[in-house]
């Protein structure tokens, strides 16, 4: 197999991780991991101890499946996005994905029904992840720049389908799924659950997992192994598209229609998480698990500041300053 060069993928190469990193996403020692299995899980506690003295209906059962409910979503696509950051690449398509998904799920489920309205809306969604993965791999276009393109296609593509407004007449049996529940827990919630527990399985224990840490640890050396870069970088592309798809199906459910401008805040929310949780964007080093503490995070954090009456403008810029001190401590470790 001929050798790919770093500059060809826009991956970094610079250090190689650990055997230990390759098998788990983990590095013994290393500060971003006692952050993640110590510092966010205490800031996700300290949190909840503050809002429960700042709010009586915060702990109330009411708002914590609310706050469930908000998590799903974002769950979803943020699992997806780790696929992407831990190969070194960066997906800003994902809130368009759901826009697009919605809005092609409302339009087939309409007229079809639920099961095909489903099937057509994961079917377009993990299409647009095929095309951000060969954008990237074979055209070489950096992830930054190909998945930035992606957002403005896909969202076009969801106006122009849509006519610019919400497509309702969604069958009953596919808006139910936001308010059902299965032994008291919202079934999006255990969807997301589900979303987890199948991301850490496939980056734990299967060979394209591992393959995902090594590529974005060392391109270079994953090369030479003989490792197949560009279908492990294709991969990961589109898994994150199908997690956004699966994201796209909670909120549609949730709204009861399909919204052109649904998943606006995504991009960077799901951004946010993945850093927070630990992963790195050089990419190689993280793990599935601190980044559903990294969803907790976010989640209660503007579940919180909603019940504070904080407006959502301040909440982006709370998570905006969050996401700029988890990348400097992760230059900070890697340098």
């Amino acid at each position: 197999m001929k050798p790919i060069k770093s500059s060809d993928m826009a991956i970094d190469t610079a250090v190689p991780p650990p055997a230990a990193e390759l098998a788990g996403g983990r590095r013994s020692g290393m500060p971003s991991i006692r952050w993640t299995a110590l510092g966010l899980p205490a800031a996700v506690f300290l949190m909840l101890v503050g809002f429960s003295l700042t709010s009586p209906v915060f702990m109330t059962a009411q708002n914590m499946r609310n706050v469930g409910l908000q998590a799903a979503a974002l769950a979803a696509v943020s699992f997806g996005q780790t696929f992407v950051v831990l190969t070194g690449g960066l997906d800003l398509s994902v809130g368009s994905i759901v826009a697009l998904v919605s809005v092609v799920t409302a339009l087939i489920g309409a007229q079809y029904g639920a099961v095909a309205g489903i099937a057509a809306g994961i079917a377009v969604g993990v299409a647009v992840g095929v095309v951000n993965g060969l954008v990237v791999t074979w055209f070489r276009v950096f992830p930054f720049i190909a998945t930035l393109a992606m957002m403005s296609i896909a969202a076009g593509l969801a106006l122009n389908i849509s006519g610019g407004s919400a497509l309702g007449d969604l069958p009953t049996s596919f808006s139910d799924l936001a308010i059902e529940r299965t032994a008291g827990v919202p079934d999006p919630l255990l969807i997301a659950v589900v979303l987890l527990v199948l991301a850490f399985l496939f980056l734990r224990y299967f060979r394209s997992g591992r393959h995902i840490y090594a590529v974005g640890g060392n391109l270079q050396a994953a090369s030479l192994s003989g490792i197949p870069v560009r279908a492990v970088v294709l991969l990961a592309y589109v898994l994150c598209a199908f997690c956004a798809s699966v994201g796209s199906l909670i909120l549609t459910a949730r709204v009861a229609s399909g919204q052109p401008t649904l998943g606006t805040s995504l991009p960077l929310q799901s951004v946010a998480a993945v850093v927070l949780g630990g992963v790195s964007l050089f990419g190689g080093r993280g793990s599935i698990i601190g980044v559903a503490f990294g969803v907790t995070f976010i989640s209660i954090l503007a579940n919180g500041l909603n019940l504070l009456n904080v407006s959502s403008y301040t909440q982006m810029m709370v998570i905006g300053l969050a996401l700029i001190v988890a990348v400097t401590l992760d230059q900070r470790i890697r340098h």
